[in-house]
């Protein structure tokens, strides 16, 4: 581990076991760039603590004092992703503290994993806990992480299904008019849903809980299924005229078709959209 992530999963391992005096609580873990090993000087610390109830305020704002943390933003509870959230400052380094019930999360993998959910928020949430480094109730955790070593072949399908089901036809008669328009900000609004697209695509072909959009260059350094040099050229997509950048993306996506058409041979072809 360098030493951007080490100093922070250090700092982690510290405060751990400060905020695990509360009996309530059943894990803690470190997430995020630290536990990826990526994180850089703009890096916060991602903690997940796993209660076995549901936390009151009080016992999140807690640990803060004792750990030597300045308090910055206490969130209400998200009863759409079914977490607690506060931010707080350590030596104006901030901590972001992620709370949810053990109950929620096997409630995630039970969703994710049999029922092939992908929900942006669950498949971020497991693959957070995929790659966290467990600081506190470690058996509950490393349990968690042997359930998500197995890709369902389902879960696969339905990522497939989900971003391939957009029509590309009229994706490129929308982009034509965008740019016969002159309505650039349009134009590169829609270059971001192709690529996003794109990408989420290729997780579930290569059998990756989708962590997000975040440090893109590790994610693709992951994927062996992917269109040639596609991050040389999502890259030149933004720097080429629009024309250029449209006809760029447009490649990658039917690139893209083609190579879900071949890991996916129950799925009929793909089809292609007409050249511009």
């Amino acid at each position: 581990m360098h030493y951007a992530s080490q100093w922070r999963c250090d700092i982690a391992r510290r405060i751990a076991p400060i905020i695990a005096r509360n009996p309530a609580i059943s894990a803690i873990m470190v997430s995020g760039s630290t536990s990826r090993d990526r994180a850089d000087s703009f890096s916060d610390i991602e903690i997940g603590v796993f209660w076995s109830r549901p936390p009151r305020d009080e016992e999140r704002m807690a640990p803060i004092e004792p750990a030597g943390g300045t308090f910055w933003e206490l969130d209400p509870y998200d009863p759409e992703d079914e977490v607690w959230m506060e931010e707080w400052g350590l030596n104006e380094l901030k901590i972001d503290m992620r709370n949810m019930t053990v109950e929620s999360l096997e409630y995630q993998l039970q969703a994710v994993l049999v029922e092939h959910d992908t929900t942006p928020f669950r498949q971020y949430t497991l693959s957070a806990v995929q790659h966290g480094i467990p600081l506190y109730g470690h058996e509950i955790i490393q349990g968690w992480q042997e359930r998500l070593v197995a890709y369902p072949v389902g879960l696969q399908e339905a990522m497939v299904r989900r971003y391939i089901a957009g029509d590309l036809r009229e994706w490129c008669w929308w982009i034509d008019q965008l740019l016969s328009r002159g309505d650039t900000p349009l134009v590169y609004q829609s270059f971001n849903e192709a690529i996003f697209s794109i990408i989420s695509i290729l997780m579930g072909l290569n059998k990756i809980y989708h962590p997000g959009y975040k440090w893109l260059k590790y994610s693709l350094a992951e994927m062996p299924i992917q269109p040639e040099n596609l991050g040389e050229r999502i890259q030149q997509a933004y720097l080429l005229a629009p024309h250029q950048g449209f006809a760029t993306i447009q490649s990658l996506v039917l690139e893209s078709y083609d190579l879900a058409a071949q890991a996916l041979p129950q799925r009929k072809r793909f089809e292609q959209a007409p050249s511009h």
